[in-house]
C-alpha cells in the first residue's frame, strides 16, 4: 500500500496512553454481540424496510433487535440440522433483512460466511464460489440461472441453494422454509446452536478483493479481527438507540459491513434499507436518517445540488454572510448552524447530523460546507484486509483533510518514505486479517 499525496494524513499522536473519546464496551465475537444487543436493545427497531419498493403504497416492515436475534438462531440452527457445521456458505444479493441474517447466522453458527459482490458478472460469481469451496449459496432471486449452472458443475463444491425470495423452482430451496424449520427446531428444544463454541480467532469471513491485482485475493478474517473493530469505533464515534442509519453502499464489502450492519447493531440503532441509489435523498426523509455511511462522490454529488438551487434561488451571498456569522458564534461556543441552515438540512430530512465517510479522499471544499451546515463529517481511511479501519477521526477530533487517529491498539509506520512523506504503509494490530486464500 502506499500513502498517496490525496490531502490525506495519517497523524501518530505521541505522549498518550490513550486516545479514547468514549468508554468501551468490548465484544470478542459475534455471538457475544448478540447477546448483548438482545440484553440492552431488544424492543428497539433493528431493521426498517419495504416489503415491495416498486409498490406505490408499499408495506413497511419492523424488525426489532429480539426478533433479529431469534431469526439469527433459528436460521443457524436450520443449517446446522442439516450439517453445515464449519462450512462454507456464500451469500449475494441485496442490502437486505434475509442477507444480514444469513451473514450473522452462518458466521455465529460455526460456519464460514462468503460475502459476494452483487454486481459481480456471471462468470466472476462462478469463478469466485468455486474458489471459496462453499457448498451452500444463500441468494436473490436474481442468480437463479447462474446459481443453478454451478451445482451442475462437476468443478464446483456446490450441492444445495437458497433463495431469499419465495419461488417454487426446482433444485432451489426457500429460505423461508429454512428459517421455519429452525424455529420449529428452536420451539421443540433443539440446542444446537448454544453448543457451538466459537473460536474467534479462527477464519470466520472469507472476502474477495481486487486490490491491485488481476485476479480477487481472498482475505480471510475472524471475529476477533471484526469485533476489535466495532469495539474499538465505539470509542471514536458515537452512535446512539435513537439514530436510524441509511444501508445503501454494497454490504458485502467491510467498510458498508462492520460500520453500517455491525456497529449499528452494536450501538442498537435503526438500519433502514435503501430503495436504491437514486432514491438516497428520498429515504433519508422518510426513514429520517441520522446518520450516514457514505463515500466522498455520494457527498460531492449531494453538495453540488445544493450549490445549484442556492445559486437557482439567488441566495449565494446571503449563505456566505450566514456561515461567516456562524462561524463567529462557535468560537463563542455558541452552536446554532442547524437552525441557520435549517432550510438546507431539510433537503436530506432534517436529522442527518454526522457523516461517516472513506474509501477516497475528498475535496476541502465539501468537507467545510457540510461542517457549515450543522452535520459532522468523520473520514477514515482502511482497507478489506484490516477490517477495514486503520485510521480515523474521532467525532470530537476533526481536521479537514485528514484520515485521523489510530486505535489505541493499533500501530502504523511508513516503511521507506520519500522526501515528502509518501511511501509503504505497514499496520499491526489485531485488525490485520489472517492470510490471504492462497488459490
Amino acid at each position: 500500500m502506499t500513502l498517496k499525496k490525496a490531502g490525506k494524513e495519517v497523524d501518530k499522536m505521541k505522549g498518550t496512553k490513550s486516545r479514547r473519546v468514549y468508554e468501551m464496551y468490548e465484544v470478542k465475537n459475534f455471538k457475544e454481540l448478540l447477546k448483548m444487543v438482545d440484553g440492552k436493545y431488544a424492543n428497539n427497531i433493528a431493521y426498517k424496510y419495504k416489503k415491495d419498493p416498486a409498490q406505490k403504497n408499499p408495506e413497511y416492515i419492523e424488525k426489532t433487535y429480539h426478533q433479529y436475534v431469534e431469526d439469527v438462531k433459528a436460521l443457524a440452527t436450520g443449517m446446522l440440522e442439516l450439517g453445515y457445521k464449519e462450512k462454507k456458505i456464500v451469500v449475494i444479493g441485496n442490502n437486505r433483512y434475509e442477507w444480514c441474517t444469513t451473514y450473522m447466522a452462518v458466521a455465529s453458527g460455526g460456519m464460514v460466511i462468503v460475502p459476494l459482490d452483487k454486481a459481480l458478472p456471471d462468470n466472476e460469481i462462478e469463478n469466485l464460489v468455486t474458489r471459496s469451496d462453499a457448498e451452500i449459496v444463500v441468494f436473490d432471486k436474481k442468480y437463479n440461472d447462474v446459481m443453478l449452472k454451478l451445482k451442475k458443475d462437476k468443478n464446483c463444491k456446490v450441492n444445495t441453494l437458497f433463495c431469499m425470495d419465495d419461488e417454487e423452482i426446482e433444485g432451489i430451496e426457500k429460505y423461508s422454509e429454512l428459517l421455519k424449520t429452525g424455529h420449529s427446531l428452536l420451539e421443540n428444544g433443539s440446542t444446537k446452536y448454544e453448543e457451538v463454541k466459537i473460536d474467534e480467532n479462527k477464519m470466520s469471513v472469507l472476502l474477495f478483493t481486487s486490490g491491485t491485482t488481476s485476479m480477487p485475493k481472498g482475505v480471510m478474517l475472524s471475529q476477533k479481527n471484526i469485533c476489535s473493530q466495532v469495539s474499538n469505533f465505539s470509542t471514536w464515534v458515537k452512535i446512539y438507540p435513537q439514530d436510524t442509519l441509511l444501508s445503501f453502499l454494497p454490504i458485502h464489502h467491510t467498510f458498508e459491513c462492520t460500520i453500517t450492519f455491525l456497529y449499528g447493531m452494536y450501538s442498537g440503532a435503526t438500519v433502514a434499507f435503501c430503495d436504491g441509489l437514486k432514491h438516497i435523498q428520498k429515504n433519508m426523509k422518510e426513514y429520517k436518517v441520522s446518520i450516514l455511511v457514505a463515500v466522498p462522490l455520494v457527498l460531492e454529488t449531494m453538495y453540488k445540488k445544493i450549490q445549484k438551487e442556492i445559486e437557482k434561488q439567488g441566495k449565494t451571498k446571503l449563505i456566505e454572510k450566514v456561515k461567516k456569522l456562524s462561524d463567529i458564534l462557535l468560537k463563542l461556543h455558541i452552536d446554532v448552524r442547524r437552525k441557520l441552515f435549517k432550510q438546507i438540512l431539510d433537503n436530506f430530512g432534517g436529522n442527518l447530523r454526522m457523516v461517516l465517510y472513506g474509501a477516497a479522499p475528498m475535496n476541502k471544499e465539501t468537507i467545510v460546507a457540510f461542517n457549515h451546515f450543522g452535520i459532522d463529517l468523520v473520514q477514515g481511511y482502511g482497507l478489506t484486509e484490516t477490517s477495514p479501519v486503520v485510521s480515523a477521526e474521532t467525532d470530537k477530533e476533526k481536521r479537514p483533510g485528514s484520515v485521523g487517529l489510530m486505535f489505541d491498539d493499533t500501530e502504523v509506520k511508513i516503511e521507506n518514505p520519500d522526501k515528502e512523506g509518501v511511501g509503504e504503509i505497514l499496520v499491526k494490530g489485531p485488525n490485520v486479517m489472517l492470510r490471504l486464500l492462497q488459490k
